[in-house]
């Protein structure tokens, strides 16, 4: 889904701005440069409307026209097969929705409005689908970075209502599913609620923060939330809440493990994030030419290229050392370089007997997540007889 560029209150920016509603009027003058990942989403979304359209037999001009400005540069066989994935998922909820509902409609990249409750703020759905009853949103994510989940997420909601406020007033909708679908680590997200508690969020929750957020009103308020923020390598009220973590505990010199599962490692990504964005921060000040007392900047290490193998190896060559010395073995690329290449099922299919993988290195996580837990002390006599 995409929002205007220049738009304050960006529904993909809600989680923040409803936490941190000081954060939009912060980061309005922060250029946003943009990023390789935003521009093969951009594709991917493309090849997405695309196929639908082509199937629904709607022209596809604008479509082309993106993806013949990207291509050369960022297609790849393994978004070929994700976005035909998302194609699939599409029209099998299509098929399923005109199987109680003859009439039922899908509509591809529909343009949305959502000013009437946040501020100068429109949007694109990447799918809908209108059946007796049920309005589906579906959101297509490229990214396999962050895993993302339609769970009461703000974007997510903030689709439902322009969707529903767009065409209530020719279908009778009582509830809104929102879907996520992102195939490059196979996630995939349902979560639907009524319209009335839809609204009840609405008029409780969105338009009293959008507003604050817009006239920015409200106390600067770090989380996990910050990851993405424009400004968070400054911020103030995340650059104390950092540092008072490891100061605010009984025990100046120690910390238990209870505090440390409890105080600490939920802060890790947070801590993380602040520092990644502080340490560029503090490279582009020095770099433009601001001065950090005590601190400058230096050549960082490099490595060696040679400009010309062809010559080089011509040169070695006349200098009497063999073609065979000074040449590496073919080599096969990476298994994510042959993926992207093929795809990932289609390498699975042609190389999945070559292919192994070994037990990952444990780590942490959180009780929510799905995998299951491992008992490292069990593990380490499993081999043992008694």
């Amino acid at each position: 889904m995409g929002a205007t560029a220049h738009a304050l209150l960006s529904p993909s920016a809600a989680h923040r701005w409803i936490n941190c509603t000081a954060a939009p009027r912060l980061e309005a003058d922060v250029e946003d440069k943009g990023s390789e990942f935003a521009a093969e989403g951009t594709l991917a979304h493309a090849y997405c409307a695309q196929k639908l359209k082509a199937f629904l037999g709607l022209p596809t001009d604008g479509e082309a026209k993106e993806i013949a400005e990207l291509n050369d540069r960022y297609h790849t066989g393994e978004m070929d097969e994700y976005t035909d994935t998302y194609k699939t998922i599409v029209l099998e909820k299509f098929n399923a929705a005109r199987a109680k509902t003859k009439d039922a409609l899908l509509l591809i990249e529909t343009r949305l409005d959502f000013s009437e409750y946040v501020p100068d703020a429109f949007g694109t759905a990447d799918a809908i689908i209108i059946a007796d009853g049920t309005m589906e949103v579906i959101d297509f994510k490229y990214g396999k970075g962050v895993k993302v989940s339609a769970v009461d997420n703000p974007q997510m909601k903030i689709y439902g209502l322009g969707a529903y406020e767009k065409f209530s007033f020719e279908y009778k909708i009582d509830r809104v599913r929102m879907t996520i679908i992102q195939p490059r680590i196979e996630n995939f997200s349902e979560w639907e609620l009524s319209v009335s508690e839809l609204m009840a969020w609405t008029d409780g929750v969105l338009t009293p923060k959008a507003q604050q957020a817009y006239k920015g009103d409200g106390p600067q308020v770090p989380g996990d939330w910050c990851q993405f923020c424009k400004v968070k390598s400054n911020c103030r009220a995340l650059t104390q809440k950092c540092i008072e973590a490891a100061k605010n505990h009984p025990d100046p010199k120690l910390i238990s493990p209870d505090e440390l599962a409890a105080d600490i490692l939920p802060m890790l990504a947070t801590v993380k994030t602040w520092l990644a964005g502080v340490e560029d921060y503090a490279l582009q000040q020095a770099l433009s030419g601001v001065q950090l007392h005590g601190w400058k900047v230096v050549e960082g290490r490099s490595v060696r290229k040679i400009t010309d193998q062809d010559g080089a190896a011509l040169a070695l060559n006349k200098a009497g050392y063999k073609t065979t010395e000074i040449y590496k073995p073919q080599e096969l690329r990476t298994i994510t370089d042959l993926e992207k290449l093929t795809g990932k099922k289609q390498f699975a299919a042609i190389c999945g007997d070559y292919i192994e993988k070994p037990q990952g290195k444990p780590t942490l996580a959180p009780e929510s997540d799905k995998r299951p837990a491992i008992d490292p002390l069990a593990d380490d006599f499993k081999d043992v007889k008694f």
